[in-house]
């Protein structure tokens, strides 16, 4: 159990969109002063460690619960006409800058869209700003004190429509980050293979194809998430995927991939041997059945052993039958 408030303070950015009026616009402060106001984003960039929903009803406070959704860390509710933004805090924050796990990434955006969907949120809410749990505009409820794990959060979630990473997820809340970080990624891996005269001509291309991927989002994302995407994943292609580091990249991966195969190789070779010691009356061809491979397979393996006399097929073996017999 943890004291979530206090988490909350913990986790506030150093530096943090803030506002107490959005007709007024928003501006960054720094974190002394910007969590004093009623309207704050919640998040550190590229580490998300709230998953943050909007419900614009007089009921929104319990219509969690009439979901069949799991209880948020915190509930801040506007006391004028009940709508509320519902907090759930991850026990580790995922990450989307370059370099950081896709995979958690993409698992996060698939739970997001699904919650967003079984809360039945506002699917256009941008996530950047909420209503601050620590001021007194709004009444706060904690209703779950301990912070959730992503496996937690997807229990009771209908996900299989989102597994399949060859698809786009649906351009609601994280899922349009999940698209831009992993479309914009794979543009700047295969742009960065051609020559640009200098870094600053590179993030510029790869802030353009961003702005271009996020016209397809309705809505689109805040321009400074778009930009901070693009910095991130520019500085890092940049750096780490220059034709001399692709070249060397391929290298690594190639010598991966041998070891991967030789491993692989002894770990069927010692389950062959496995298998003659336990049946010795098996053929070669009996022996491929058994473990999915060819003839050819195995008796390359026993060659590798020095096993050559065993039989290869059923016919050979049904030819020596008979000339032991005639003996």
């Amino acid at each position: 159990m943890v004291d979530v408030l206090s988490e909350y303070k913990s986790r506030f950015p150093w530096h943090a969109y803030a506002t107490d009026d959005l007709r007024l616009g928003i501006r960054m402060y720094e974190a002394a002063e910007a969590i004093q106001k009623a309207i704050v984003q919640h998040n550190a960039r590229h580490s998300l460690a709230w998953l943050v929903y909007d419900l614009d009803s007089e009921t929104a406070s319990t219509d969690w619960i009439d979901a069949g959704a799991p209880p948020p860390n915190i509930m801040a509710v506007n006391p004028d006409n009940g709508h509320a933004h519902l907090l759930y805090g991850l026990d580790a924050p995922v990450h989307d800058y370059n370099g950081a796990s896709a995979k958690a990434l993409r698992y996060m955006g698939a739970i997001d869209v699904a919650l967003t969907a079984k809360l039945g949120a506002d699917p256009g809410y941008s996530k950047l700003l909420s209503k601050n749990p620590l001021h007194d505009r709004w009444n706060t409820v904690f209703p779950r004190n301990r912070l959730y794990t992503l496996d937690e959060l997807a229990t009771g979630l209908d996900l299989d429509q989102y597994t399949d990473r060859r698809r786009r997820l649906p351009t609601v809340g994280l899922g349009r980050n999940c698209t831009l970080f992993e479309q914009l990624r794979r543009w700047a891996y295969r742009a960065r293979r051609q020559p640009f005269l200098s870094e600053e001509m590179f993030s510029e291309a790869v802030r353009n194809q961003a702005l271009i991927i996020n016209t397809d989002f309705t809505p689109p994302l805040p321009r400074s998430e778009v930009r901070a995407t693009a910095k991130s994943v520019a500085r890092w292609t940049w750096r780490r995927m220059s034709s001399e580091g692709f070249t060397e990249y391929q290298r690594r991966q190639g010598r991966k991939s041998g070891q991967k195969r030789r491993w692989e190789a002894s770990q069927l070779r010692e389950a062959i041997l496995k298998t003659m010691r336990e049946c010795p009356a098996l053929t070669q061809e009996d022996i491929a059945a058994l473990h999915g491979v060819t003839r050819q397979t195995v008796s390359n393996h026993l060659r590798a052993l020095g096993k050559t006399n065993v039989k290869r097929t059923i016919s050979d073996r049904a030819s020596l039958d008979r000339i032991q017999g005639a003996v």
